[in-house]
């Protein structure tokens, strides 16, 4: 049963509203603003109706209070006619609504319903926006190779322009993950970041998903629609898989990015916009180009920035490290007793090559905490059969040997700041052969 506070200092209007209420709800009364403050720290109240004029404390100022430290709180302001300048102030400060005296109950019940209407869907929204932020946390899971690094790096240095950005990289590697971690460290954080799927958009569908429409504008458009950009207004709209694009949306779109303006379908009103533009592709969008399914212009509207994220096979120190951080993730949601992987368990997830990349490996932990949510330790035998097959032994010995003879010096060379004598020194050769090897492997001071 909701709860409602009625905070007035006429003992007729409160026991009328307890009476007229109690069927539906549970009415809590108080005779001023000191006890009502009270009442509603203990009771947390889902409604509160509260006179403006009150013996002690002013309404409106116990109106501030709650809406700055209870925001959740309805409240519904009761005033005498002579009082609507008052009742106008309240609502801009954050009262639902407000009512005069002598009030109409059925006009009263019915604003009450709408307030937790609206309470419902506040706390309904601020649930999807736990969930977004646990699905997507605003920190990138794990940056632990030099690659990886260097990628967040350089997305923290472009997070606060608003040059458009392209993320390429194959599927399943978290091109959307850090669209929104820039979306994050920027300025616009607070406001929307909405994602467009393009390769779930049928064709037809595209111009009017992107920029809206007008009331009959075609056929069963029977009321305006928003676009996406005007959804994301001051936030990020990111394209995921922008390829996928149709060429007669690809113009308009072009036209959007060199004037910041956009019509919606149905329109000639030119809208402006100051969305910021993030894209991503696992396409290679030059050979599109050459094929004739991207427009050149559009591409390098987009391509301001590029960022390319490997494939996890070839950042293998971010393995371990991505299965320690969603065994916390998926123990937390699923409040699970696992605690851990065995080491064998781990090494498997080493040794398999992730043609699905991070996507693939958060799907597989989640997979395996559903099956054994029961067990406390993860092994082998509890994982998929791909990662237990073992790979066949193949290995080009001289590339191997060049890798790991350029990684120490690398080493050496990061060691001593770049210090040519004393880095030989270190590796116990003469300088000159380090010269040498600096030359035939391409290092360079970063």
């Amino acid at each position: 049963m909701k709860k409602i506070i009625v905070i007035d200092d006429e003992k007729g209007v409160r026991e009328s509203l307890r009476i007229a209420l109690k069927n539906k709800y549970e009415v809590l009364l108080a005779s001023n603003g000191e006890e009502g403050i009270k009442l509603i720290e203990k009771e947390r109240p889902d409604i509160l109706i509260l006179d403006i004029l009150l013996p002690d404390i002013d309404g409106i100022n116990i109106l501030k209070k709650i809406k700055n430290e209870y925001k959740e709180i309805q409240v519904i302001m009761l005033t005498a006619v002579s009082e609507v300048k008052k009742a106008v102030e309240a609502i801009k400060i954050g009262a639902f609504d407000y009512i005069t005296k002598p009030f109409d109950i059925e006009e009263l019940i019915l604003i009450i319903e709408n307030a937790i209407k609206t309470k419902n869907l506040i706390s309904h929204i601020e649930l999807l926006k736990n969930e977004i932020k646990t699905e997507y946390p605003s920190d990138f899971p794990v940056c632990v190779s030099d690659k990886m690094k260097s990628i967040m790096e350089q997305a923290e240095k472009i997070a606060y322009s608003d040059t458009p950005v392209l993320i390429t990289g194959p599927t399943g590697v978290g091109k959307e993950l850090l669209a929104r971690y820039i979306h994050e460290k920027s300025s616009r954080k607070n406001y929307p970041f909405v994602p467009i799927h393009c390769a779930a958009i049928p064709e037809t569908l595209f111009e009017s998903e992107i920029f809206g429409y007008e009331k009959g504008a075609f056929t069963n458009a029977f009321k305006s629609k928003k676009g996406k950009i005007e959804i994301a207004e001051s936030g990020t709209l990111f394209f995921d898989e922008v390829g996928e694009i149709p060429l007669s949306v690809q113009i308009k779109l072009l036209r959007f990015l060199e004037e910041k303006k956009y019509s919606p379908l149905g329109s000639n009103e030119l809208i402006e916009s100051d969305v910021r533009i993030i894209s991503a592709t696992s396409k290679n969008l030059k050979e599109e180009i050459e094929k004739g399914n991207f427009r050149e212009d559009l591409y390098y509207r987009l391509n301001v920035i590029p960022i390319e994220i490997p494939p996890l096979k070839d950042r293998k120190e971010d393995i371990v490290p991505l299965v320690d951080y969603y065994i916390k993730f998926f123990r937390e949601k699923f409040a699970s007793k696992i605690k851990d992987f065995t080491y064998e368990a781990k090494n498997a997830f080493l040794n398999y090559e992730w043609p699905g990349n991070v996507r693939e490996l958060k799907n597989i932990i989640e997979r395996v905490f559903v099956l054994n949510n029961n067990k406390v330790m993860i092994d082998l035998d509890d994982l998929p059969n791909e990662l237990k097959t073992k790979k066949k032994f193949n290995i080009n010995f001289k590339e191997e040997v060049e890798n790991f003879e350029k990684n120490l010096i690398e080493r050496a060379l990061k060691e001593t700041n770049w210090n040519k004598t004393k880095a030989s020194r270190i590796l116990k050769i003469t300088r000159r052969i380090l010269i040498y090897k600096i030359k035939k492997y391409g290092l360079k001071k970063k």
